[in-house]
């Protein structure tokens, strides 16, 4: 099969408000059985929300009430924990909902079918997946690239047109791990998280879980190129057509498109007007080379061992690339890439040096014993949320920390245990960086000070050190931030 008049075009999120211009992008969908969820901690709205749920609470607007939070803010929640499977309509909690609830953590759901999208002229997948059926746009006529879409229903529709890129390239089969990142990156993005946290294909079970359906079809995803400033240097973005994330991945995918594209070019330039498309350019070109001389510094400081670990330097470069824009947004950025860091890091460390939580029916024994265990190691203190679960550690970074610690205690060898010694204060800097990074993901002055910022980036330099290490390079000098 091939694009042609005949292709679908799904309509997958609302036009957005401000003025806008529809674009079709074409994709390659294929269905696929793949484990949509992982073993993780929920964020803090959905724990608050799902507790009260459990305790009887029926009503958004009690449970904006309660919470303090926006009412369209609590519908989201919901609408994310509904799609996670761990509640119900009528804000009732599923069976694993109640079990999330009480062990504190969500567990791997089971493999489901679901569609992923891959873009035909490169052939990568879009981080994106859907297990809904799609909602398919009402076409009324085509003219060449362009076609008339209406949106809206009876009485109250209205007609736009709609610019149709070019297809390009022919489908290929996705690999497994291709799959597990777009499903994780979508997860990410339903919670407000950007990019991939760590590399689901870490788990060879899970690749086995991967099962492919058929053959590719094609069909368009309308996207609404809107004009705003998403950090990048354009004066204009991509409405996520996914309604899930914030739209960056579309819009640097349409920016490539643009270069070569007449006529997406001057789509976009309706939307700026007149002469603002040059500044555009000239603002992305500053911003390439920019995070170029970002990249070339981490490994100046790193030394060329730190190609051999590329989402680790693009998380490192982020960070650089912070420090440069120096921008509210740019700082929530990077509290977020220095999480992943180590996010990257632990859970390979974890399966080489395998954690052994010592028995015991007591209670508090092992919570004792585990702080007993981190001071031995040079730790000045450990932090409650380390303390609570240090029993059971869940997924996620918390879970990853506390069985490093474990580990390290009985082997004196471990990275971990080493870097401890160098920085007593480790895991207290990581819980601060944790509630920095959820500060930057949830709350409404989300961007750390300078000097917080500052320090983040030498402890995401000293993981990469110690965990990877990467010895070779220069020392880490503090940047002073204007």
């Amino acid at each position: 099969m091939s694009f042609d008049r005949e292709t679908p075009v799904f309509q997958l999120a609302l036009p957005p408000r401000q003025r806008y211009r529809p674009v079709l992008l074409p994709v390659w969908v294929h269905q696929v059985t793949a484990p949509t969820g992982y073993s993780r901690t929920l964020d803090v709205f959905q724990t608050v929300v799902l507790r009260l749920c459990a305790a009887g609470v029926r009503d958004v607007g009690d449970l904006s009430r309660l919470i303090g939070l926006d009412t369209a803010l609590c519908r989201t929640v919901i609408a994310r924990l509904v799609e996670g499977q761990l509640m119900a309509q009528g804000l009732r909690l599923t069976e694993a909902g109640r079990r999330t609830v009480a062990e504190g953590e969500v567990a791997e759901t089971d493999p489901r079918l679901v569609r992923v999208f891959q873009d035909p002229a490169t052939g990568v997948l879009l981080p994106r997946i859907l297990v809904a059926d799609p909602v398919r746009a009402d076409l009324r006529a085509h003219r060449g690239r362009w076609v008339t879409i209406q949106f809206g229903t009876a009485g109250a529709s209205r007609e736009v047109s709609a610019l149709t890129l070019r297809a390009g390239g022919s489908w290929m089969r996705p690999s497994e791990r291709d799959v597990l990142e777009a499903c994780k990156s979508h997860d990410l993005a339903a919670r407000g998280l950007r990019g991939a946290s760590r590399d689901p294909a870490g788990s060879v079970g899970a690749a086995r879980r991967i099962g492919f359906h058929g053959t590719a079809n094609p069909a368009h995803v309308v996207c609404y190129v809107v004009e705003g400033n998403d950090g990048s240097g354009r004066m204009w973005t991509v409405e996520d057509p996914f309604a899930v994330g914030d739209g960056r991945f579309f819009a640097d995918l349409l920016a490539a498109r643009a270069e070569a594209d007449e006529q997406l070019a001057r789509l976009i330039d309706d939307i700026l007007g007149k002469g603002r498309r040059e500044r555009t350019t000239a603002a992305r070109k500053v911003d390439r080379e920019l995070a170029e001389d970002a990249r070339a510094e981490v490994v100046r400081v790193l030394g060329e061992e730190v190609r051999n670990h590329s989402e680790v330097l693009t998380h490192l470069a982020d960070i650089e690339l912070a420090l440069l824009k120096d921008t509210a947004r740019e700082r929530e950025n990077a509290a977020r890439n220095a999480i992943r860091v180590f996010e990257c890091i632990l859970p390979e460390l974890n399966e080489r040096f395998p954690a052994r939580i010592p028995p015991s029916r007591e209670p508090g024994v092992r919570e004792r014993t585990f702080v007993l265990t981190a001071q031995r190691l040079g730790a000045t203190s450990v932090p409650p949320e380390m303390r609570k679960y240090c029993s059971r550690p869940a997924g996620g970074l918390a879970g990853d920390i506390i069985r490093a610690v474990w580990a390290a205690g009985e082997n004196t060898q471990h990275p971990f245990a080493a870097f401890l010694r160098e920085r007593p204060t480790l895991l207290e800097d990581l819980d601060r960086s944790r509630i920095l990074r959820n500060n930057a993901t949830h709350g409404p002055t989300g961007a750390p000070a300078p000097d917080e910022l500052e320090h983040i980036r030498i402890l995401a330099y000293d993981a990469a050190r110690h965990l990877l290490g990467l010895s070779s390079g220069r020392t880490t000098t503090s940047k002073r931030v204007n």
